[in-house]
């Protein structure tokens, strides 16, 4: 088995910007709580509870800025700049720490498949804003098993002009809603959809919607 270190992090994007699993380091749950973390620590075989522990074990605080759970020197941050700085740290020494770090969140032997495995691929989109009716082609990274895509660049952006498509729109019985959830439902809407009782989080709300007013005598709705 091939032998890691500091140096295969060099380089290494943010998990949500097309990083392997090992990006998963560079990771902040605290501020931000995305599925791709937890598909990642899911992957890796780790829970939530376990690297929070490992990050609080190795936590490195300067003027509040907690260097454990600082990015990737791929993505401009300014406290982690400081703060290295004010350690008179390197980029080499950084990225030494973090893969002490990796090395504590996962076992070695998971070390070849968290820097052989990604949780994003490259897609070229065509979308269509519903409310402009402009056709937008883009680049983003994407899972389309956990319904993200990441937004690169817009390349090119120009008026709806097929009529099909705008008859299409005008007939379709499905509308979009926005709707916030607490995490806890969300997490609950997760696990329904990982034991395959369902496809996607529309699905599950739709169905919980059905049911729910089919209790106040509406059940003919489609």
């Amino acid at each position: 088995m091939r032998k890691f270190s500091w140096r295969d992090l060099i380089g290494e994007p943010q998990l949500c910007e097309g990083g392997r699993l090992a990006s998963v380091v560079f990771c902040n749950p605290c501020e931000c709580e995305c599925p791709l973390f937890r598909e990642a620590l899911r992957r890796l075989g780790i829970n939530k509870q376990h690297f929070l522990e490992v990050m609080d074990r190795f936590k490195v605080v300067v003027d509040g800025y907690n260097l454990a759970l600082a990015p990737s020197p791929e993505r401009p941050d300014e406290r982690r700049d400081k703060s290295l700085l004010k350690l008179g740290w390197s980029l080499s020494k950084y990225l030494n720490y973090k893969f002490e770090i990796l090395c504590h969140l996962i076992p070695k032997s998971r070390l070849q498949k968290a820097f052989n495995k990604g949780l994003l691929r490259q897609f070229a989109l065509q979308m269509l804003d519903l409310n402009t009716k402009k056709i937008y082609r883009a680049l983003a990274w994407a899972n389309l098993d956990l319904h993200i895509a990441l937004i690169i660049e817009i390349l090119e952006k120009r008026p709806l002009e097929d009529e099909s498509i705008e008859k299409l729109l005008s007939t379709t019985k499905s509308k979009y809603v926005g709707v916030r959830l607490p995490t806890s439902l969300l997490n609950a809407i997760d696990t329904v959809i990982e034991k395959g009782l369902a496809d996607s989080r529309s699905e599950v709300i739709r169905k919980a919607l059905l049911s729910y007013l089919s209790q106040l005598g509406t059940p003919s709705i489609e």
